[in-house]
């Protein structure tokens, strides 16, 4: 099934001038490209080898400089299997052999096709119905090797990941064993007639190479010891082992470099003879014990490798021995710091020990994405640059076409460049047209309107739209142990800011008695929450509760850690089915009605209620009661201290009436990194449901669907699987009613793209000043090089941006069968239609007085899914469970079908 064409462009709002990320490739119409393929093997071997691409980048990168230096200018390479010329290559029917570190190489270049440039450039000028898309993406293709042979190549940039180019001499420290670099990622494309190359700045934070126990103390200082974090940081790190001598392969000494799967945990090698012992998460060398055997003709001791046993044999003399005595015995190494976490170099099944101090981070090496993006917040905050002018959005981007040029090598004289391939960067960012769209009102009790001013507004003189009555609820406030020792004060404290918390909610319309009294408190220790074996004195005291009795429970947590939040909403959600609201102790005692009205937001939703709402006038079909608004999500494991068999989680979300208020949400355990939701026709039923216990037993006539997480080559995937899972849970359920099956719409909705908007600069304005900034927020593009040729495609940048530069959602229409002809009813404009509504909903988010950056649907399933996510990290850590599947995740009935993940 194709996806949805292009009804036409949007005309909603004010004409806005703007500039993209986009630069224009110009290029001669006659242009012809030569196109070939590599294939690199081992000219001593009789068996064929797969050779590495760092080493197949410098076997390349020795064939140009030597074999084909005449023709170096005009050739640029992917560095691993192609080749792009500008000139065709002499037959060489003889490989050609290359020496790179002793080695030498077979390197067979075959013509591989012939690019005609005249071809495509008579493409772009047809209509996008005409277009042979293999044709297009590789002329594409062509040009993104080209485009990248530079920076390949060069020992001044790192390579990370197709397309993203790294300045190695923009590092800066952000402490915790991290380093940050920036550099550019870029990409050509064809956008309505033309091609460009879509640059923007891109960051990565990187480990430092250091001895691997100096990193994570650096890490500890800077971020507690919670052995979760540190196993998440250590996760998939290469590392070279230096309490061995180097490994002779191939008549060479090379490092030992291992792989780290995790830190030593209860249950590794479970299957063994003789398992491990371990007493808890993160245990070090001084803890952890193994089975020693002898030493025999077959072993030798000193592999570097600790290992558990599958013999069945009677334990020897040797017995359990810890790593710290190991080492010393064996190695006569002292670990310094035997409390460090012991990492796993082997597998869960079977595992294979070495102390921290005794590993080397190898250089190069990114750290994951949820890790960076934290320890940059940190950094850039509290680093030593604090004090300098805040960037604004020009200023990152004023010298892009500085770096572009230096990047592709633009200025350089030797090597090939876009230049030398006939290809001309046309200097300046391209030109685009917006429109910027007008805020809905935002309506609260008895119809007051909020002022909305730059996408946000406050509270004061506002009430909830609608809040459900709160019978009986207490707090339970949680302690570490070095808090136990002084309970008056703090107590007396803690009642006070309950009395304040009291106030703003009956401010704000929620009728709420005074606390049940006294409220609880339990005091924990580090261990009691992340130890397996230790009682959990947090759940005896849930336990306590009876959860369908209580309204909510307030809990107060001593920090904001992510372990013991963790286990609180496993227990509150799936245990025990108590409704709950967390808040930190120290920002609880000192808040203020800011902080209390965002409490008041969440509480409010999970209790059922509405914030505020928009008038039907906003809402367009949706008005009429018969739309539901669905959010679809995928979410996959990312702790390190996960199985590498860890599922992932899908989440469903869906509007219940036409206010949009209250989205319940049903979860599901699916194969892991399994991107399509697999069961999406069981989660749309349990949404059709609900929607008809609100709609007195009446289904919706229209479903439109925000699916998120989706790239563009998974397009067609979700019109093949996924739509027709859902036609057929509509099928059966609408059919046993007797109602027509109801109209479909599927958007996909995109975070992580390229693409940014600025405004141009003003006639007239100052020099010196900032070129470029932000949209304002409701900007709109659905035309330019930004927008897609082969989909209906636009970007609506609805929130204003708090600092940085602004990320538009990119809004991509796979199917319409609600907002076209020939449907009843239609809009005569669907660009605008669907524009407008997504851009009006945004103001609903009931999380915050601020515009959303992406619709609510969206964000509420990433909200459901990262929620689902501690749930199963819980039950995957249960010493009960092993490593056995599959899940079976399930909500507790006080909490299912209310909006638990606020």
């Amino acid at each position: 099934m194709r996806t949805c064409q292009r009804p036409g462009n949007g005309t909603l709002g004010r004409h806005i001038s703007l500039h993209t990320n986009y630069f224009e490739l110009k290029f001669h119409p006659d242009l012809l490209l030569y196109w070939y393929e590599v294939r690199i093997t081992h000219a001593n071997q009789d068996t064929l080898e797969i050779v590495g691409r760092q080493v197949a980048t410098q076997v390349i990168l020795r064939l140009l400089r030597t074999e084909l230096a005449v023709y170096q200018r005009g050739i640029a390479s992917d560095g691993y299997k192609n080749l792009i010329t500008r000139c065709e290559l002499p037959l060489h029917d003889a490989p050609y052999l290359v020496d790179y570190q002793q080695h030498c190489y077979q390197v067979m270049v075959v013509p591989a096709g012939v690019l005609q440039f005249s071809q495509i450039y008579q493409l772009l000028k047809e209509p996008a119905e005409n277009r042979h898309h293999p044709l297009t993406e590789a002329h594409i293709h062509a040009l993104n090797i080209i485009l990248g042979h530079q920076p390949k190549f060069s020992p001044d940039i790192k390579v990370s990941g197709a397309g993203t180019y790294l300045d190695l001499d923009s590092r800066m420290s952000l402490g915790s064993g991290l380093h940050m670099l920036r550099g550019l990622f870029l990409v050509a494309r064809e956008a309505q007639g033309r091609l460009f190359v879509n640059a923007a700045p891109k960051i990565a934070i990187c480990y430092d190479d250091v001895p691997l126990d100096r990193l994570i103390l650096a890490y500890m200082r800077q971020n507690g010891s919670d052995m979760h974090k540190i196993a998440g940081l250590v996760h998939n790190l290469r590392v070279q082992v230096t309490h061995l001598g180097m490994r002779k392969r191939a008549g060479s000494f090379v490092p030992r470099v291992k792989t780290i799967c995790g830190l030593a945990a209860p249950g590794d090698g479970n299957g063994l003879v003789f398992p491990p012992r371990i007493p808890w998460l993160g245990a070090g060398a001084r803890d952890v014990q193994f089975f020693r055997e002898p030493r025999s003709p077959a072993h030798e001791v000193d592999s570097g490798i600790v290992l558990g046993s599958r013999k069945r044999k009677r334990p020897l003399s040797e017995g359990y021995v810890t790593i710290m005595e190991y080492f010393q015995s064996v190695y006569n190494i002292a670990i310094d710091d035997s409390w460090l976490p012991v990492v796993n170099v082997g597998t869960v099944a079977n595992p294979s020990y070495l102390p921290a101090q005794v590993c080397r981070v190898l250089p190069g090496q990114s750290v994951p994405a949820a890790i960076g993006a934290a320890q940059f917040q940190q950094g850039t905050r509290g680093g030593p640059d604090r004090r300098r002018p805040k960037a604004t959005p020009a200023s990152r981007f004023a010298s892009m076409e500085t770096e572009l040029s230096s990047v592709l090598g633009l200025s350089r004289t030797g090597g090939a460049t876009l230049t030398s391939f006939g290809v001309t960067l046309v200097p300046g960012m391209a030109k685009v047209s917006g429109r910027v769209l007008d805020p809905p009102s935002i309506e609260y009790r008895q119809g007051r309107q909020a002022a909305v001013q730059g996408g946000g507004w406050n509270l004061r003189g506002m009430r909830f739209a609608k809040s459900t009555c709160i019978s009986r609820w207490t707090y339970l406030w949680v302690s570490m142990g070095r808090q136990s020792h002084q309970p008056r004060p703090d107590k007396y404290r803690i009642e006070e800011a309950i009395q304040k918390f009291c106030t703003r909610m009956k401010m704000l319309g929620i009728n709420i008695p005074d606390a049940r009294r006294p409220g609880m408190k339990v005091s924990l220790t580090d261990s009691s929450v992340t130890m397996e074996g230790v009682p959990d004195s947090l759940a005896h005291a849930l336990d306590s509760i009876d959860g369908a009795s209580l309204s909510f429970l307030l809990i107060i947590l001593p920090q904001a850690a992510e372990r013991l939040y963790s286990r609180i909403k496993y227990l509150c959600d799936v245990k025990r089915g108590i409704r709950n609201v967390c808040v930190i102790e120290d920002k609880f005692l000192r808040s203020n009605d800011q902080f209390l009205s965002n409490v008041a937001l969440k509480l409010n939703l999970k209790l059922g209620g509405i914030n505020q709402t928009l008038p039907d006038h906003s809402l367009g079909i949706i008005g009429n009661g018969k739309t539901m608004v669905v959010g679809v999500d995928v979410t996959h494991p990312t702790s390190g201290s996960l199985p590498a068999r860890a599922p992932s989680v899908a989440a469903m979300v869906a509007s219940v009436d036409r206010f949009l208020a209250q989205w319940p949400a049903e979860l599901c355990i699916q194969p892991a990194r399994q991107e399509l939701v697999t069961q999406i026709d069981a989660l749309l039923t349990s949404r059709l449901h609900v929607w008809r216990r609100f709609n007195r037993g009446q289904l919706p006539e229209n479903i439109l669907i925000y699916r998120d997480g989706v790239s563009d080559t998974q397009y067609g995937s979700v019109l093949s699987v996924e739509l027709p899972r859902l036609r057929e849970a509509c099928n059966d359920l609408y059919g046993s009613m007797g109602q027509p099956e109801p109209r479909i719409s599927i958007v996909v909705v995109g975070k992580r793209h390229h693409t940014r908007f600025f405004t141009a600069p003003r006639p007239g304005q100052r020099h010196g000043g900032p070129q470029h900034t932000n949209p304002p927020n409701g900007t709109v593009v659905d035309q330019g090089p930004a927008n897609s040729s082969k989909v209906w495609d636009f970007y609506l940048q609805s929130h204003t941006a708090s600092r940085g530069i602004a990320r538009p959602g990119h809004y991509v229409v796979l199917l319409d069968e609600i907002f076209q002809p020939p449907q009843s009813k239609a809009h005569p404009n669907p660009a605008n239609a669907i524009q407008a509504l997504t851009h009006n909903i945004c103001y609903i988010s009931g999380r915050a007085m601020r515009a959303s950056s992406v619709c609510p649907p969206v964000v509420y399933a990433d909200l459901a899914c990262f929620r689902a996510r501690f749930y199963v990290e819980e039950m995957l850590c249960q010493p009960s469970r092993g490593d056995t599947y599959p899940l079976e995740l399930s909500l507790h009935e006080n909490v299912k079908d209310t909006m638990f993940y606020i």
